[in-house]
């Protein structure tokens, strides 16, 4: 999964000088390899006379300005570096529930023979459910029970609007 970060000089920044430099992350060394090369005063040896921040990124999830946070940044990116997407990640957690995202199954017989004990359960949830489209590859259990199916687009939708609920319970997980 990349992960590019933006890390400009705070001070240069409120003076009104635009700068700062795009960073793929992982680096081996925050201090050597990102924050020496921002011209913030000083070095990784003798402390930094200015502040930097993360001004811009490129990430599918979100990331804070706060420049103290681009040290568990790059820690995160060395943990996702085996990580294509983010479903990759979702598949990879312990605790799905924790990302607010739906428990979702192949839309397949086994998703019925698992799920429900009697064909009368199975009517009830289908009928009482909402199948877009029986060739639809993904379904769940909404809130009241009933089955919804899924498509493709709409399971990667889901995905990518809890990607930071996501990132976060890797984090706690791995990080």
């Amino acid at each position: 999964m990349k992960i590019k970060v933006f890390v400009s000089n705070l001070a240069k920044y409120n003076a009104g000088e635009l700068n700062g430099q795009w960073f793929d992350l992982p680096v081996d060394d925050v201090n050597t390899d990102i924050l020496d090369k921002l011209n913030l005063g000083g070095d990784s040896e003798l402390g930094y006379h200015d502040e930097w921040f993360i001004s811009d990124y490129e990430a599918p999830f979100s990331i804070s300005e706060d420049g103290s946070t681009l040290y568990g940044l790059n820690e995160l990116a060395e943990a996702l570096e085996n990580f294509d997407t983010i479903e990759d990640v979702y598949n990879a957690l312990d605790d799905r529930e924790a990302t607010g995202c739906e428990d979702v199954y192949d839309f397949d017989d086994d998703f019925f023979d698992t799920m429900f004990s009697s064909k009368q359960e199975v009517a009830r949830a289908v009928f009482f459910g909402d199948i877009h489209n029986w060739l639809d590859p993904y379904i769940f259990i909404n809130g009241c029970g009933n089955c919804e199916s899924m498509t493709e687009y709409d399971y990667q939708e889901m995905l990518n609007n809890h990607a930071d609920e996501i990132i976060e319970e890797f984090k706690n997980e791995n990080v």
